[in-house]
């Protein structure tokens, strides 16, 4: 069962279902089963056990019974995940298969999550398209039966491939120095200069702890704080486009609507209409 807010959901052994956005998930939740969820289509916070995760297209995460969870927007963004809810004995099935490899990840504060590279996030999402469109029965189960042990074998071999050491300080530092305006709308020469490393070297790390590069991270932080001069300020698009350190207008559009969905005009629009007359 899903326990939610004092309500009762009942799981069959096997569930596939697909969400479209965080509005479609529960609120804090936990279970009385297991289950794995792959991120299809964009991003959103996944917040487990008291930790904060993002999460996007390729992730793959296990659930224990014992994790509480829910999903959140992540900077505006929604995403798409398929979701497989299975029972105890279908997971020491498969736990016998990989000779017990399973057992350990019970007794991990947070549930396994692996990021799978785009081939093997495509052929996860076709089997698990092809599991939901079939009818019950052998055909149905066996198919089941083959992908949780294809999304065991992921976590297990992926998790050891991607087992690396904490942030370095010299990266932390370099964070936190970029949460700073002054920083950020100064682009990739300023993050270069900061850290002393050459840029080469920087993506090779942004992309080994972070997931993301340089530009997409600095990006990122600049129409956050374009979003947030809208909301709190009388600044022109132009103006704002400027002080988040755009040089083309164009781009500045461009990059804003692929982040948010609409353009910087109609955010602009929006808050002159819902600011209060005097």
């Amino acid at each position: 069962m899903i326990r939610c807010l004092g309500n009762e959901k009942h799981a069959v052994d096997m569930t596939v279902i697909k969400q479209c956005s965080v509005s479609e998930t529960y609120p804090m939740h936990t279970h009385t089963f297991y289950e794995y969820f792959l991120v299809s289509k964009g991003r959103a916070l996944h917040v487990v056990n008291d930790t904060v995760q993002v999460v996007e297209r390729g992730s793959l995460v296990l659930m224990r019974p014992s994790d509480v969870h829910c999903y959140n927007y992540y900077q505006s963004q929604d995403f798409e995940f398929y979701n497989v809810g299975f029972s105890h004995p279908q997971f020491e099935t498969v736990n016998r298969f990989y000779d017990a490899a399973l057992e350990p990840l019970n007794e991990l504060a947070l549930p396994s999550h692996v990021q799978l590279d785009e081939a093997s996030v495509r052929q996860v999402e076709e089997l698990l398209i092809k599991l939901k469109n079939l009818t019950a029965g052998k055909q149905r189960d066996q198919l089941f039966l083959m992908l949780l042990s294809t999304v065991a074998y992921y976590i297990l071999t992926t998790q050891q491939k991607q087992k690396a050491p904490h942030i370095p300080d010299w990266l932390v530092s370099l964070l936190d120095e970029f949460e700073k305006p002054e920083n950020y709308t100064q682009g990739l020469p300023r993050l270069l200069a900061i850290s002393n490393y050459s840029q080469e070297y920087i993506n090779r790390e942004f992309k080994r702890y972070l997931h993301t590069t340089p530009t997409r991270y600095i990006n990122e932080k600049r129409l956050t704080y374009a979003k947030k001069l809208f909301d709190k300020s009388s600044l022109t698009v132009l103006e704002v486009c400027e002080q988040c350190g755009f040089h083309s207008l164009s781009h500045f559009y461009s990059e804003y609507k692929k982040y948010y969905g609409f353009t910087p005009q109609r955010t602009k629009l929006h808050t002159i209409t819902s600011s209060p007359t005097i």
